[in-house]
């Protein structure tokens, strides 16, 4: 499949440029407020799947944290650099599996307490994005926590991204209406001039609305606990104000309470932070959590 190659090639290129966008303050604020999200959920010993792991953001902690985890994703280089920091660290607690979260065919049905898929893993499965919530809801015997992209909220980044290569705003237009970015057309006539552009645009993705994401999460079976458009309060202050919150340790964690609040109000549901995913469920299995 075309699709599953464009992302390939994309993640393979990018484990040094999401390094370096951890050290954005917006996005460390972004990561900040969903592992916040994750230790409501957590209980020392839980087996886990950081299903789309990347260079492991999320699963060394939770293996530090003393979870069994398994870490899946499509990059082979996001998965050594997520084995280098591992064996760096002296975590054993974690196994890392090259795969796709459209097929997890190799995980039973619930296997895992606890399957989290951050930083929009769902949405880079389109056009199978659906398949992949649903592989992601079987193979969870209780917790579900997955972020997706922020149709409304990522709007405005493509929007630059088409007028930097296209005089043009057809592709955007599609993408509010459908939330279908495919691989943009101007891109085939610029590769022969440009041939690693598209590692740098967007591949295929589906940016969706908060009730879209809702009902695909309880048609599978899971109950919803926490919906948040992680990362608007930061989104809407200056870099300044941002650099002075990051300077001291009680005002940031006070900022991260607000934040919480803030980005769970439904009037900004729609949001959502600009340097990332920007729409967080948390949800467990609708017969209730199985202690």
């Amino acid at each position: 499949m075309r699709e599953t190659e464009l992302h390939k090639n994309f993640w393979n290129h990018h484990v040094a440029k999401e390094k370096r966008r951890d050290r954005n303050l917006e996005k460390k604020i972004h990561t900040d407020l969903v592992w916040l999200e994750i230790e409501r959920v957590l209980q020392e010993g839980m087996t886990v799947l950081d299903a789309g792991g990347g260079y492991g953001r999320y699963s060394l902690l939770l293996a530090e944290r003393g979870c069994e985890v398994y870490h899946l994703d499509i990059s082979k280089r996001m998965l050594k650099d997520a084995q280098d920091e591992a064996r760096k660290k002296g975590i054993s607690n974690i196994r890392f599996i090259e795969g796709d979260i459209r097929d997890l065919s190799f995980f039973e049905d619930g296997k895992f307490d606890l399957v989290i898929s951050l930083d929009a893993p769902v949405s880079y499965a389109y056009p199978q994005h659906e398949k992949a919530l649903k592989e992601l809801a079987r193979v969870s015997k209780k917790m579900l926590i997955i972020s997706v992209v922020n149709r409304l909220g990522q709007l405005p980044v493509f929007i630059e991204t088409e007028l930097r290569f296209h005089k043009s705003l057809e592709i955007s237009m599609k993408f509010l209406k459908t939330g279908n970015w495919d691989h943009p057309p101007f891109l085939n006539s610029l590769e022969g001039k440009m041939p690693f552009l598209s590692y740098f645009i967007f591949p295929p993705l589906h940016g969706f609305l908060p009730q879209e994401v809702i009902s695909m999460v309880e048609t599978n079976g899971f109950a919803i606990e926490r919906l948040v458009a992680t990362g608007t309060l930061a989104r809407m202050l200056s870099p300044k104000t941002l650099r002075k919150l990051s300077k001291d340790a009680n005002l940031y964690r006070e900022f991260l309470k607000i934040s919480l609040e803030y980005d769970s109000q439904i009037e900004v549901l729609g949001i959502g932070a600009r340097s990332a995913s920007g729409i967080l469920i948390v949800a467990h299995r609708k017969q209730g959590r199985k202690q």
